[in-house]
């Protein structure tokens, strides 16, 4: 049985949630969207989950509360459980040091600007998921 395509979405922004679950569920191709307005939350449920599924986590650099480097640095303690994971940065920083920092990371596997288009969708799900 072939494994479910997940997209995970994290930004605190509801609109670019949206937008992108929107542009995701039309696309067609992909079997489950999951949307999370905050860090810890997204944590919390992948930490739960085990890594039972394998997902590509769409994350967000700037959020309050915990953002998206503190996230990073959470979750690379799941020893190994989410291996399977593809994690690419999708934000509207264009600071240098952002795209640097998330380059020096070993499990973020990308870095893209905002707004997710159908264009990039389909490039990175082509690329994790065949």
């Amino acid at each position: 049985m072939p494994q479910k395509k997940r997209i995970v979405l994290i930004d605190d922004d509801q609109t670019t949630n949206a937008l992108n679950k929107l542009i995701i569920e039309r696309s067609e191709l992909v079997d489950e969207v999951l949307m999370f307005e905050g860090a810890e939350k997204a944590l919390n449920f992948l930490k739960a989950e085990k890594g039972e599924h394998k997902s590509l986590i769409l994350l967000d650099i700037n959020m309050p509360f915990m953002n998206g480097w503190e996230f990073l640095s959470e979750y690379v303690k799941l020893n190994g459980a989410r291996r399977n994971d593809k994690i690419i940065m999708l934000t509207s920083s264009i600071d240098p040091s952002d795209i640097t920092k998330a380059e020096e990371i070993s499990s973020v596997s990308g870095y893209k600007s905002k707004p997710l288009s159908f264009e990039m969708l389909q490039s990175l799900i082509d690329e994790y998921f065949n």
